[in-house]
């Protein structure tokens, strides 16, 4: 008994809901057949409503656009503010999914150029440390490293860099200046009481002559140089690529609110007319939206279309040669940065090999060492190593370098690339959006009825508009013309320094196996909005910096302060002429340069 009851009871509930199910699609299907018949103006209210606009109520005026009893002369001037206002939102829409993967993208390539030069500084400081142990200072390696982050930051006031490649060059041969005495020091027949100031400063004023570490310092100038400027250059189109987005969305935008041009009065006609005459479930037609958008944005799609195309042309070429590990380029900051570890190391095994030359010119120009009486004094920028803690060095984890970023370059050239034709595409998207019109010509909304739209689709160009049936293009005004000028040099500004920044020599042969694949559909971006990137972040202003009197970030698991023995303290010696212990500290120096080196592979 209790069996059947429930087997009555399920039958009962699959019965109302297959009707429930029959129901609604009836409804569906009455809602699209009915619609071809316009509503009495009442049932139209509720709709308006909705948008925040109130009608009068008496349907005895007709507004001078639509011509419908629904709404007067007063409600079509609110209707065409709210048409204006849905088609910024459309716009900004399709303009965002671009706008997040430009920032984003932007904003990893900043931190990972910083990281990396915090975790290379901990490595430069500690082979120093090592190498020298008495009397190691700071500052002249985090000035270095300071500069190297600065130089990939963009004034936020001016847009203008704050750094340059002389500045690049000064740090390096500063750097290196510093260095010398302490190379000199330990190599050159000497004790271990320091070298008094006025003889460091002479050895400093005639590096130029002395040479001591050859060439390594011009090519460590020249390596960074290149590297940084190619991943300025990127940020800094990555930012223009966001002020061109926002800009032409606001001058589309703008322009259209500013005066009640035929454009204005199409994009209300295209969207809230057929509500005028009772047409409530109406979108327009596929074909009409066309007309009406390309008519509308023809002068942007003209002037910015081809510039665009070669902006990512540009970002392509640069991406994909920071991605490649020979860097023929000499653009890949990735490699120059890890390797600077690795070039300090040979310059102080060039000027270990070269002593005796060295020495020969260092007597010619500054004579025979001056010593201090005695030490001077530790401060808050100097390290003193204990010699009694360790007596292996302890190895450098070469993994403890952050990874570059390839998945995400490869991510954002797959999205950059298929932009191409992002302005010449722009009415197709806007018009392909289910929510804003019919993805067909039929039982449509056509501007006059809802029926089949029959007028001629005019083709995408500005040439082409004189055959649009629904906009005539108008003049644009100047100051208009001026903006979308600035905008075009930006763009083929980017295209310009890219192709100056690799090279007449360099050839893009990786691209399809760097992962572009095709020169761009123009089927738009894919990924998901983000309204902070509307705002113009990842602009190179740079990430946040470690707070003011911080020490830079170490990574400890990975990399020790690196630490020798010794019998005794440093004390203050004569000049001593043995050849015994020029021999001793040269080898044990290669010994040490070699063991850091071979770790960190």
């Amino acid at each position: 008994m209790a069996t059947s009851v429930g087997l009555m009871l399920f039958c009962a509930i699959l019965v109302l809901c297959a009707g429930a199910i029959f129901a609604k699609n009836v409804d569906t299907r009455a809602r699209r057949q009915s619609d071809t018949e316009p509503k009495p103006c009442d049932s139209m209210a509720l709709y308006f409503d909705v948008k925040n606009i109130t009608i009068s109520g008496y349907y005895n005026q007709t507004g001078e656009v639509c011509g419908g009893h629904c709404c007067d002369s007063a409600t079509e001037l609110l209707l065409k503010e709210q048409g204006r206002k849905d088609f910024a939102q459309l716009l900004r829409h399709n303009s965002r999914s671009l706008l997040g993967p430009i920032s984003r993208v932007s904003n990893q390539l900043q931190n990972h150029v910083w990281e990396s030069t915090y975790q290379s500084e901990n490595y430069t400081f500690q082979l120093i440390a090592q190498l020298y142990r008495y009397q190691v200072s700071k500052e002249p390696i985090e000035r270095l490293y300071q500069d190297i982050r600065d130089y990939i930051i963009i004034d936020p006031a001016d847009q203008k860099p704050t750094k340059s490649a002389q500045d690049i060059k000064n740090s390096v041969n500063s750097f290196f200046a510093y260095l010398f005495p302490l190379a000199y020091h330990q190599q050159a027949d000497t004790a271990t009481g320091d070298f008094t100031p006025k003889y460091k400063q002479c050895l400093e004023d005639n590096m130029d002559i002395i040479m001591p570490f050859g060439d390594f310092p011009s090519e460590m100038v020249e390596s960074l140089s290149k590297s940084l400027e190619a991943t300025r250059l990127l940020l800094q189109a990555f930012s223009i690529g966001i002020e061109v987005l926002n800009t032409t969305d606001a001058l589309i935008i703008d322009e259209q609110s500013a005066t009640s041009t035929e454009c204005h009065a199409a994009l209300l006609k295209m969207t809230y007319c057929s509500k005028c005459l009772g047409y409530r479930f109406s979108k327009p037609c596929s074909g009409y939206c066309l007309n009406v958008l390309r008519g509308c944005i023809s002068k942007y799609v003209a002037e910015l279309d081809l510039p665009w195309n070669s902006y990512v042309e540009g970002i392509e070429n640069l991406v994909n040669a920071m991605k490649r590990t020979s860097n023929n380029a000499g653009v890949n900051v990735d490699l120059a940065i890890r390797n600077l570890g690795t070039q300090i190391s040979s310059a102080i095994m060039y000027c270990m090999e070269k002593i005796v030359e060295v020495d020969k010119k260092v007597k010619m120009t500054c004579k025979f060492p001056e010593f201090a009486e005695k030490p001077e004094s530790l401060t808050a920028e100097t390290t003193t190593v204990d010699p009694l803690q360790s007596k292996q060095p302890k190895k450098f984890n070469s993994r403890s370098f952050s990874q570059f970023m390839d998945v995400q370059m490869t991510s954002f050239l797959s999205v950059i690339s298929n932009t191409k034709g992002f302005y010449a595409d722009l009415a197709d998207n806007l018009c392909g959006d289910e929510s804003f019109a019919e993805q067909r010509d039929k039982k449509c909304w056509n501007g006059e009825r809802v029926a089949e739209y029959t007028k001629t689709v005019a083709l995408v160009g500005a040439n082409n508009q004189k055959y649009n049936p629904e906009v005539k293009v108008s003049s644009t005004e100047p100051h208009v013309m001026a903006k979308i000028a600035t905008l075009v040099d930006k763009l083929r500004h980017v295209h310009h320094m890219a192709l100056s920044s690799l090279g007449p020599n360099y050839a893009d042969i990786d691209m399809q196996r760097d992962g572009v694949d095709g020169s761009g559909s123009g089927n738009g971006p894919g990924f998901e909005d983000d309204d902070e990137y509307s705002r113009g972040s990842g602009s190179g202003h740079g990430p946040v910096e470690p707070e003011e009197g911080t020490e830079p970030r170490k990574h400890n698991d990975d990399i020790d302060i690196i630490q020798t023995v010794d019998q005794q303290t440093p004390t203050v010696h004569h000049v001593s002429s043995s050849s015994d212990l020029r021999s001793t500290l040269s080898l044990l120096t290669i010994l040490t340069i070699l063991s850091l080196i071979s770790s960190r592979f």
